[in-house]
């Protein structure tokens, strides 16, 4: 019994999706407050397992793709529109191919979800053995989400390939990253960067109010992933997951006034590496108390 109520939302949420995609070109204001609906009011009555809700609020995507089809000026079937608005990726950024099987992006889902198993066991079984649990805690949690997040987005490219459409990058190594802008604008889950910098930051931007753009993006980023916290676990987590992303655009703003963009390479990298390190227990214990349930 305990399944009927997230499979009830499940079944709500996709009839939901399609019948937004089916009445975005008409009724547009209906199409987002059916998208809005399934993210912000759904996920509240998925049951009592924080995961679960927390998954189903984090179906913000869905409103990102409402808002493609009522933006939308081309003529699509309505076949196309109900497949736009189920995809994470941008429909139209897809290339056609022969279906295949992606061996080289199997290979790196089972490796990085590997490594999330191993970043999974150190916070649950090595760290409560420490005197102070804390740092191993965030530390493995941090191994854990990088790499469960890497190993989604190699999943995603692999059924993508199998139906025959070919993504764009989806996740192009964050941890490479030489400077914060980078990773968040360039590397980090790009399919979620497209979106918030051509809805979010272009249409300021080309109005001369980029600053305003930057801070509408990471204020809609920060939304989107505290939402999730806050129907799973409650405000004190939602407060530091919202205030990860609030940090992270402040650094951003402190890297183009200190002009790191100019640095040496090995200056750059060690900034990025010690800001994204220090600032990332506030995203990280939110994530692991959805995930444990704690």
């Amino acid at each position: 019994m305990m399944w009927v109520a997230p499979l009830a939302v499940l079944a709500a949420s996709g009839g939901m999706v399609a019948l937004s995609a089916t009445v975005a070109p008409k009724h547009k204001v209906l199409a987002l407050v059916l998208a809005a609906a399934v993210e912000l009011v759904l996920p509240w009555f998925a049951g009592d397992i924080p995961l679960v809700r927390g998954l189903f609020a984090l179906n913000f995507m869905a409103v990102f793709r409402a808002t493609d089809l009522v933006r939308l000026r081309e003529s699509w079937s309505v076949w196309r529109r109900i497949a736009h608005g189920f995809d994470f990726v941008d429909t139209r950024l897809l290339r056609r191919e022969r279906p295949r099987i992606d061996v080289g992006a199997v290979a790196w889902a089972f490796a990085w979800g590997s490594l999330a198993w191993v970043g999974l066991y150190v916070v649950r079984r090595l760290a409560p053995q420490c005197a102070d649990p804390r740092w191993l805690r965030w530390a493995g949690g941090l191994v854990f989400t990088y790499a469960t997040i890497e190993a989604g987005y190699r999943v995603m490219r692999v059924l993508h390939v199998a139906v025959g459409f070919v993504p764009p990058p989806l996740h192009v190594w964050p941890i490479a990253s030489l400077t914060i802008t980078e990773f968040w604008g360039m590397r980090w889950a790009r399919p979620v960067s497209h979106w918030l910098r051509t809805s979010c930051y272009l249409p300021l931007a080309r109005r001369r109010h980029r600053a305003l753009g930057v801070l509408l993006a990471f204020f809609v980023s920060a939304f989107g992933h505290a939402y999730p916290i806050l129907v799973a676990l409650g405000p004190t987590m939602t407060a530091l997951m919202f205030g990860y992303f609030v940090v992270q655009g402040i650094f951003v703003f402190l890297e183009t006034r200190l002009g790191v963009a100019k640095w040496p390479r090995a200056l750059q990298r060690s900034w990025t590496l010690v800001i994204m390190l220090a600032t990332s227990p506030l995203f990280v214990e939110p994530a692991l108390r959805v995930v444990l349930s704690e």
